[in-house]
């Protein structure tokens, strides 16, 4: 059946998107029950039960309310356990949401998330061989949690985007982007311009990543972008601009100039931003610079360039305790050597939980995935190749596999995949795909 041909099949019968409002509301019928019990601020039991009865009856209402709530609940880092498992809502929404769209995806839909997909399970397969050769819990859940942060978030993303929920989960997520950035700038103006560290575990690497993200998306203005965030997309991402630099994350920085390089160079229609995006990133590399500068000249050897340089030592000499398989997952947690910090170098960090085995895994995701991005039509997979390589640059600088930073880049790579694949299925007329591929994007 052609998707032009019989009027029965109109974009307004079939597409029955999630509107803001609607999101908005559900968030607030599920979120504030369940941080209220989180956060001790009642009968557990009773908010946990209430919270579980309104997710069941939202998910009864939508299907898609839990994946298109994933990607704002990523703000939301408090902890849930701080047991070995040091679970945080963002992470507990995150599962939550992939047990829900798990039977929403068919693997045959698309071939570019077949092929990161197939990635992930290389480096889960390398890292599985350090599972049993270190048995403890935090390994296996670490294991777990990884195949989480990418995989599920590749097919929540993707599933957003094809089901037409991108405008109202984007939306969501830089409204609350922008509040977090005014947030960071109010605190640092209060105290003497010093790097912000907010509630509710928001600290200033977190606050610059999480914000690099939005400056990223905002700048980029992907076609689901609702219409009224598209028009006021130039001061959202000021106001993420203004809050990276409030945080003072200089991996944040870095990372922002290096998305808005390659965001630049493949698409023509930002170039006419050029000017408009230089004012913003040329103080990011000018402060970021500043800040390197005057602590590598610090007699402070304890600030968090010089700590930066004496793990990355540390990390070499537990690595040379099980160079092939590592010494485990999160073994940070573990009083198995006689450190207790998170390596702040991506490889490092795997070299010494999984070893070479699972550092070559690693480099086969990582590199594997920006190859394919790269492949993909610029429309979406510039957005998409942005953001990961965005992160991997963060994941030079500082931890790589945590919470909100590790899963939302992987959220927008998967919408970016889910719109190219509604824009195939238009061009090719596909019948079998028109109940989900219906409707149009903002040209």
């Amino acid at each position: 059946m052609s998707l032009a041909a019989p009027a029965r099949f109109s974009a307004s019968r079939l597409r029955a998107p999630v509107r803001l409002p609607s999101a908005l509301v559900m968030s607030l019928i599920i979120l504030v029950p369940a941080a209220a019990y989180l956060t001790k601020g009642g009968s557990k039991y009773t908010l946990a039960a209430g919270a579980a009865i309104l997710a069941v009856g939202a998910i009864a209402w939508d299907a898609m309310i839990l994946p298109v709530l994933t990607v704002p609940a990523t703000l939301l880092v408090f902890r849930v356990s701080a047991s070995s498992s040091n679970l945080s809502f963002s992470d507990l929404v995150l599962g939550v949401a992939t047990l829900c769209a798990i039977p929403m995806f068919k693997l045959r839909n698309d071939t570019y998330v077949a092929k990161l997909l197939f990635l992930l399970a290389v480096y889960e397969a390398t890292t599985f061989l350090n599972v049993i050769y270190n048995p403890y819990r935090a390994n296996l859940i670490e294991w777990v949690h990884e195949a989480f942060l990418v995989g599920g978030s590749l097919i929540i993303g993707w599933l957003i985007a094809s089901r037409h929920r991108a405008a109202a989960a984007t939306t969501a997520y830089l409204v609350g982007s922008c509040l977090i950035a005014v947030w960071a700038m109010a605190w640092s103006l209060t105290h003497h311009l010093a790097a912000a560290y907010l509630p509710l575990g928001m600290q200033k690497n977190y606050i610059g990543d999480m914000l690099c993200f939005a400056f990223l998306l905002a700048y980029a203005r992907p076609d689901w972008t609702s219409q009224r965030i598209a028009k006021h997309a130039t001061k959202i991402w000021a106001i993420c601009a203004l809050g990276m630099l409030a945080s003072q994350s200089k991996q944040a920085m870095i990372s922002a100039v290096v998305g808005v390089g390659i965001l630049t160079y493949r698409d023509r229609n930002l170039r006419r931003h050029a000017k408009a995006i230089a004012a913003a990133c040329v103080p990011m590399v000018i402060i970021a610079a500043v800040i390197v500068d005057k602590k590598l000249r610090s007699t402070n050897k304890f600030n968090s360039v010089h700590q930066r340089e004496t793990w990355l030592r540390q990390s070499l000499q537990i690595w040379h305790l099980s160079p092939w398989f590592g010494i485990g997952l999160r073994w940070w947690y573990t009083n198995r050597v006689p450190f207790s910090f998170q390596p702040p170098n991506g490889e490092a960090e795997v070299l010494t939980s999984a070893g070479l085995v699972g550092l070559a895994g690693f480099l086969v995701l990582i590199v594997g995935a920006v190859v394919i991005l790269r492949k993909m039509p610029k429309r979406y997979g510039t957005l998409a190749l942005a953001i990961v390589v965005a992160r991997l640059v963060q994941g030079q600088l500082d931890v790589f596999w945590v919470t909100a930073q590790g899963s939302i880049p992987w959220l927008i790579a998967g919408m970016c995949l889910g719109a190219d694949y509604l824009t195939r299925v238009r061009a090719t007329g596909d019948s079998g795909a028109a109940l989900v591929a219906v409707g149009d994007f903002r040209r």
